[in-house]
Formats: C-alpha cells, sequence, structure tokens
C-alpha cells in the first residue's frame, strides 16, 4: 500500500455555506425537522414518508419512483438562520442520506448562501428547457463540470450523513452495525468545518471472517492539508481451527508509514471554483472537469 487517498466531492446540485458549527438541535438521525411543514410558503417536498401524505411530489417522480424523500426550509431561532434540510432514503430499508443545508445569503461558494454553480438556461435567467440545464446532464456526460456544478457545493457549510445495510432501531431514532450484519457502510460529517469520516464493515458469516476500515479525517478542516487523515484496517477470523493465519492488522503489519487521505484543502472563492479545480491535494490538484459517467454504476 504505497498511499491512501480519499477525498468527498459534493454532487449535490444546491451550492452551500459556511457557518461556524451544527447545533445541537440539528440531530443526523434521518428525522424531520420543520414543525410548520407544509404550512408555509417555503420548499417543503415530501414524498413516500411515514409522516404523512404527499406533498409537492408531481409528474412522472410520484408515480414511478418510490424512494422516499423529504426537503423542508425550515428556521432556526437559535441561529436566525434558515436551513435546507434533505432526507432520500429510510435506514430502515437499508440505505439513507441527510444533508443540512444553510440557506441564507450570497449565491456562490466561499459566501454564505446555497445556488447550484451549474450553467446553461437555468441559471442564465433563459426560459426553462431541461437538455439546457444542469440537471439534464448532472454528471457531465456530454459537459464539463461547470455546466454541471459537480465539486462547486462548499463543504465547510454542509454536514451530513449516509448509512448502508445495519440496523435501524425505530424506537431510539439510532443506526448500529451488529454481528448479523452482513455489509454496513457509513459516511459521517457531523461538523461544518471538519472533514469526515468514512467508516465500513464486512461480517461474511459462512468464513466466519470480519473486516473493519475506517478513515478519520476529522482531525483537520478543509484549510489545512498538512495532516492525513488516521486509519483503522483489520481483517480477522473467528474460526479456532484457523488461529490467526489470514487475520491483518493495519495498525502492526502495514508495509508503510506515511498516509496522505485526507490532506486536500478546499479553495473554491467564485462562480468560476469548479473549472478551477477548487479541491487540492498536497501533491496535486483533484481533477473534476472529468467523465463522471463512469461512476453511474
Amino acid at each position: 500500500m504505497a498511499s491512501f487517498r480519499t477525498a468527498y466531492i459534493p454532487t449535490i446540485l444546491i451550492l452551500i455555506a459556511h457557518s461556524p458549527g451544527i447545533h445541537a438541535e440539528f440531530l443526523l438521525n434521518f428525522q424531520p425537522q420543520d414543525t410548520s411543514f407544509g404550512d408555509h410558503a417555503r420548499s417543503d417536498t415530501r414524498c413516500n414518508r411515514p409522516e404523512g401524505a404527499n406533498l409537492g411530489c408531481s409528474g412522472s417522480y410520484s408515480h414511478v419512483d418510490t424512494t422516499p424523500f423529504l426537503q423542508e426550509l425550515f428556521y432556526d431561532d437559535a441561529t436566525g438562520l434558515s436551513y435546507f434540510h434533505v432526507i432520500v432514503g429510510k435506514p430502515e430499508d437499508g440505505f439513507a442520506q441527510e444533508v443540512f443545508i444553510k440557506a441564507n445569503g450570497p449565491t456562490w461558494e466561499g459566501g454564505l448562501g446555497s445556488a447550484s454553480l451549474g450553467d446553461g438556461t437555468c441559471r442564465s435567467g433563459g426560459s426553462f428547457v431541461l437538455s439546457g440545464c444542469n440537471l439534464g446532464d448532472p454528471l457531465g456526460e456530454s459537459h464539463d463540470n461547470t455546466f454541471t456544478g459537480i465539486g462547486s457545493g462548499n463543504p465547510k457549510a454542509v454536514v451530513m450523513r449516509q448509512v448502508m445495510g445495519g440496523t435501524w432501531n425505530e424506537t431510539t431514532k439510532t443506526w448500529s452495525c451488529g454481528t448479523s450484519n452482513e455489509f454496513c457502510m457509513e459516511f459521517l460529517k457531523d461538523d461544518y468545518l471538519l472533514k469526515p469520516v468514512i467508516t465500513q464493515t464486512i461480517h461474511d458469516i459462512p468464513s466466519d471472517m470480519t473486516a473493519f476500515f475506517e478513515f478519520d479525517m476529522r482531525n483537520s478542516d478543509y484549510d489545512t492539508n498538512s495532516i492525513a487523515g488516521t486509519m483503522t484496517n483489520t481483517v480477522t477470523f473467528s474460526d479456532p481451527s484457523l488461529g490467526t493465519k489470514g487475520d491483518f492488522n493495519y495498525a502492526t503489519d502495514k508495509d508503510v508509514t506515511a498516509l496522505s487521505g485526507g490532506r486536500y484543502i478546499f479553495t473554491g472563492t467564485g462562480p468560476t471554483g469548479a473549472s478551477a479545480e477548487p479541491y487540492e491535494y498536497w501533491d496535486s490538484d483533484f481533477q473534476l472537469d472529468r467523465d463522471w459517467t463512469i461512476f453511474k454504476q
């Protein structure tokens, strides 16, 4: 293993903004926040959710796609700010993603607001034609990342959580990964200014094998590229006939001592940020202007 490199490149087509830190009431537990949901002139949408009837679902979405979806724009009395809150999926179904995005202020990354950098007629104010908007080609199959807005979101202004597999406790509203779960994965960014932690667990029950991987980059912010994240990487077999044969522990068995994962910064400052490759590693840029269709599957 020569090095380990990872970075979260936001693909959410809403530009996100800076905030001094997540507030205690913003629990990343995949639950609605807005007690006045749907009774004001805000951008509230609820589709295939257990809290109530569909609201703001129209066209083919409500007939074809049954994915649970919630978007609420709510006002926080503690900060005096408005926030977008988006939940896709449900953890009890094996996949869920939750995002908090600040809604106030100017419109470009590096500012205080939330908007998409995506180019096309949607941004320029022309008539709405899907093929001329970033939503018509979100992965850049026929356009570059300036058009799509890939990489234009400011990671200093979002907190998010994504889980796959695992077990959901509806009573306590908590997600966990137990020995009976064959696969669990969590992406957690619970601080606006700090980088995320990525965790993956595999339980291969027939072979009594457990693999655990965690890369934690919360020891640095998005203006710091001098500090690498910390990694835990283990494989263990519980079959007593094998002893420790096949076991691996990165802490004691690694063949290199240096990691480069987490050593990146975000330099986006304005509407040209995406084409300027705002994610920079300590040794190079992260090229955003690429064919993102290879990531579809």
